[in-house]
């Protein structure tokens, strides 16, 4: 039964609509009669066509037709696959408006989901390269090898990928020659342009890897050797590492920068990996503690720290849902600086309730997923905390994704 503030929007249906913003994730927002519509490939200010593809109850969803009156921001992609392919969302945009664009949605998610209506939101910092900055691509089969559909519904066979480094693309035109099976292929490069790829199937774990000398793809190495601020880390393939380099380095100095000002001693890195925080800033620590489930990348933290010569750091194997209240428990509360990288779904309810009961002097809390870091970031300010700032970095120049750093200190 329709409202009378739904119009009888049916799939298929062409109208006309002004963007008034671009929401969190890269659609922009039009109404008809005050009913919501999301258009992908929009900016804001512009007039468009567009064709409804789905009605629910409070939006519809809808494809772009042709832009009537372009704004001055617009500017034409770079990639042939743009639209088609469902890794960047932004290239239409100029690349200052981005960065613009993806403030205002941090400081929206904040006031919506986190409540915090004078969070200090700074301006994001942009990554030095705006193309061609990806250390690593995943490209799919069965068939050439290609990224998914904007709407998941089949694989776009791809040659080139212009967020991706040359050398991964390189790579990349050699495997686009092949015929995958039901698998997925991943190619990582490093700071010195050396490429590694690999293929696992996908009923495999994320970090599970084909180790079969026979098959089409096979690895090489195991590990790959990564330079981050003049210091060399080990990285197990199939563990997780940030995608630019350039804006991680960023990132750590500034991480570094909070950490020193807070007179902390001990520094706790939650959700580790190969310690890429913790070993950074264990020069700056009396003693550093790491927490990491996955047992490639503790194995490589100590490894690491072994080989850059320090001698007061502990790595622990497992969730940090069930070691970091006995990891705080062994540390000075009021000299401790906890970092917080958890994967995209955020912390879990347990760990904020370790953070409730423990107290770290400082919290670092660095998120790929605002709208999550906004959601933990609110049962922190209840437990005691003050969010001092929160600094964007844009890891992810093209799309619609950015990694943010909040500075928090208990009260």
């Amino acid at each position: 039964m329709e409202t009378e503030t739904t119009p009888l929007l049916q799939p298929g249906q062409r109208v006309e609509l002004d963007i008034t913003t671009v929401a969190f994730g890269g659609d922009g927002i039009g109404r008809v009669d005050n009913f919501v519509v999301f258009v992908p490939f929009v900016v804001e200010g512009e007039r468009v066509e567009v064709e409804i593809v789905e009605v629910k109850r409070r939006y519809a969803t809808a494809d772009l037709v042709r832009v009537i009156t372009p704004s001055p921001r617009r500017v034409e992609p770079r990639c042939p696959y743009y639209m088609k392919c469902a890794g960047c969302q932004y290239q239409h945009m100029e690349y200052a408006f981005q960065l613009e664009i993806k403030r205002k949605q941090i400081c929206d998610v904040f006031g919506r989901i986190g409540k915090i209506q004078n969070a200090t939101i700074e301006a994001v910092v942009g990554s030095p390269r705006e193309y061609h900055y990806r250390n690593k691509i995943v490209v799919h089969g069965p068939g050439k090898p290609g990224f998914w559909s904007p709407r998941g519904r089949s694989i776009l066979a791809i040659e080139q990928c212009p967020i991706a480094r040359e050398e991964v693309n390189t790579k990349l035109e050699e495997i686009s020659q092949q015929s995958l099976e039901d698998v997925h292929v991943t190619i990582r490069s490093n700071a010195v342009g050396e490429v590694w790829s690999y293929s696992e199937t996908r009923r495999a774990q994320a970090d599970s890897l084909d180790e079969d000398p026979e098959a089409e793809l096979p690895i090489t190495h195991s590990t790959i050797a990564e330079t981050i601020l003049g210091r060399t880390l080990q990285v197990p393939l199939g563990s997780f590492f940030q995608v630019n380099r350039e804006v991680i380095e960023l990132a750590l100095r500034h991480t570094r920068n909070i950490f020193t000002a807070s007179g902390c001693k001990i520094l706790v890195d939650a959700y580790c990996g190969v310690g890429l925080f913790a070993l950074m800033l264990a020069d700056r620590a009396q003693h550093v503690y790491g927490i990491e489930e996955d047992p490639k990348a503790i194995k490589a933290a100590n490894e690491n720290a072994k080989r850059l010569g320090l001698t007061s750091y502990d790595f622990y194997p497992g969730k940090t849902e069930r070691l970091l209240f006995y990891t705080l428990r062994q540390c000075k509360l009021d000299e401790t600086c906890l970092i917080l990288d958890p994967p995209r779904s955020g912390c879990a309810p347990v760990v904020l309730k370790t953070l409730r009961e423990q107290k770290p002097k400082k919290i670092i809390y660095v998120s790929c997923a605002p709208a999550m870091l906004a959601r933990d970031i609110k049962e922190l300010i209840k437990s005691g905390y003050k969010l001092e700032r929160v600094t964007p970095f844009d890891m992810f120049p093209q799309t619609a994704h950015c990694e943010a750093v909040a500075e928090l200190t208990r009260l």
